[in-house]
């Protein structure tokens, strides 16, 4: 049993480990906490396939694992520095998005631009409009990450993209 645990955390985490280090990327900004998060992630997923409990969708619970990580970061952050913030960009925004994730997304001036923008998403569309369309998961499965149905999962990818179009000038004709 224990070769088949080992074997399926391998390909997990060969399958699954960048898109959870670009999703933790996306939202703390900081690429030491951004693999610490990661592998946090993926150490609760051993300890889970270790008490041998059901997982019934690895990606999901691994999205779920992460945000609720994230979410703690946030928590537990006292402080934070205004001036490290603005260090990346001359321009003295906020640089979400390193080199590296860039590399990892083969993302030209569009994909950055557009990455850029759904940084700028409303808290309610921001993550399922990322997950959906940078990730490829299912309304289904974002539900399941953020606790809501399907439905409202597909709702809130819809007014995402309402809100991308109009910060984007893509507005519907």
């Amino acid at each position: 049993m224990k070769g088949d645990i080992t074997k399926t955390f391998e390909i997990t985490y060969s399958q699954e480990s960048d898109s959870i280090f670009r999703f933790c990327l996306m939202r703390v900004s900081d690429r030491e906490q951004a693999l610490d998060i990661t592998q946090e992630t993926f150490l609760r997923l051993w300890k889970t396939l270790s008490k041998d409990e059901e997982i019934v969708n690895v990606r999901a619970f691994l999205f779920k694992v992460t945000r609720n990580l994230i979410i703690d970061w946030y928590r537990k952050k006292k402080s934070f520095s205004l001036d490290a913030m603005t260090e990346e960009r001359e321009d003295g925004q906020f640089d979400v998005v390193d080199k590296t994730t860039l590399d990892c997304l083969e993302a030209g001036p569009e994909g950055r631009y557009l990455l850029d923008k759904v940084s700028e998403l409303s808290n309610g569309s921001k993550d399922p409009v990322y997950l959906r369309f940078v990730e490829g998961l299912s309304p289904k499965e974002i539900g399941d990450i953020l606790g809501i149905t399907t439905n409202a999962a597909s709702v809130r990818i819809n007014r995402g993209l309402a809100e991308l179009r109009e910060k984007t000038g893509y507005k519907e004709i």
